[in-house]
């Protein structure tokens, strides 16, 4: 009842043009920005190298107070972290004076300051960084593609899949890069937790799909991909909506450093829910009916399922003949007949 009511399989290429519509315009801002030489993202210090340093401070303070010191020195976007009267400071490269200021700064504000932790990441390290990153998510996407050949005994389903998992990644990076907020190590962490929760949603997706496929339902391929979708969409969208609600509360209580993070999750989740339950689908019954279109294959209808049968028709009644014996069910009358005639 409920899949012949909504036609989501029917109205499948608005989800692809959906998709396109949010994709699109982070690829373009992608290329507006190399254009422009800032840089396609706004790439953090563990990426671009940078200072790190770990101090204690004498006075009381938060997080807005030593920004406003690093500011003066750093120039470009820098992270800081507080636990208790300890400072977690992460900048830009500075240089020996830089440094120096910076340090004569936070005295003058927050009295003795002492330097428990510092290091320094080169652009080197930050580029092998990068590329490391990008590696992982690229074995993580191949290894998918095997795991659910294996597990639904095609490749369809597994390139349909990571299609949909590509879309996601794009939908964040694009994201990011149109508000410009900072690329760290945490971003990457917001990618591969995406690509997990994201496969997740599609893998119960087709496992619906071929519990229903081995009920050998005489329904099109399509009519069933639907229903399946059905099915499994409240759970899906019920899980989603906990979960975007939870980091929301961490986006707007949990502190400055962690809500670029937070925010990514929120974008990967929504974007990772609407292409496991119609992207992913969607592309499996387009390859499916292309796939019998060049075999030559047909699949059976719904309303092609079993001809009906006719009800048994009634013997016609025949009148009696002279060497037809007379039947039992004879009335008095045409048994007196047969006395006289006799």
């Amino acid at each position: 009842m409920t899949a012949r009511l909504w036609d989501v399989m029917g109205l499948r290429k608005w989800g692809y043009a959906l998709s396109l519509l949010v994709t699109i315009p982070g690829l373009i801002v992608l290329v507006l920005n190399v254009m422009n030489g800032h840089g396609a993202l706004n790439w953090g210090v563990d990426f671009t190298g940078g200072n790190f340093l770990h101090v204690r401070l004498e006075r009381p303070f938060d997080t807005g107070q030593v920004r406003e010191v690093v500011d003066r020195v750093a120039t470009g976007q820098s992270v800081i972290q507080k636990t208790e009267q300890e400072a977690f400071i992460r900048t830009r490269p500075l240089t020996a004076q830089a440094k120096t200021q910076l340090l004569t700064g936070l005295k003058e504000r927050f009295g003795a300051v002492t330097v428990l932790r510092e290091d320094q990441v080169g652009p080197k390290v930050g580029q092998e960084l990068r590329s490391l990153a990008i590696t992982s998510i690229i074995i993580g996407l191949a290894l998918q593609v095997v795991y659910i050949s294996y597990r639904f005994k095609s490749i369809r389903y597994a390139l349909s899949a990571d299609l949909a998992l590509v879309h996601d990644l794009l939908v964040v990076v694009g994201v990011f890069a149109m508000t410009r907020k900072e690329v760290n190590s945490s971003f990457v962490a917001v990618l591969l937790t995406v690509l997990g929760y994201s496969m997740h949603d599609t893998i119960v997706v087709f496992d619906r799909i071929r519990e229903n496929l081995a009920l050998r339902t005489r329904e099109t391929f399509d009519r069933l991909v639907n229903r399946s979708l059905l099915e499994a969409l409240v759970r899906s969208v019920n899980t989603s909506l906990t979960a975007i609600l939870a980091i929301a509360a961490v986006y707007f209580f949990g502190g400055v450093t962690i809500r670029d993070f937070s925010f990514g999750l929120m974008v990967g989740i929504l974007t990772g829910t609407y292409s496991s339950t119609f992207t992913a689908t969607a592309l499996i019954v387009d390859w499916t009916h292309w796939a019998d279109r060049r075999s030559g294959r047909t699949r059976p209808a719904e309303e092609e399922a079993s001809p009906p049968i006719a009800p048994p028709r009634e013997p016609a009644l025949e009148a009696p003949g002279p060497d037809r014996a007379p039947s039992r069910a004879a009335g008095p009358s045409q048994r007196k007949r047969r006395s006289r005639r006799r």
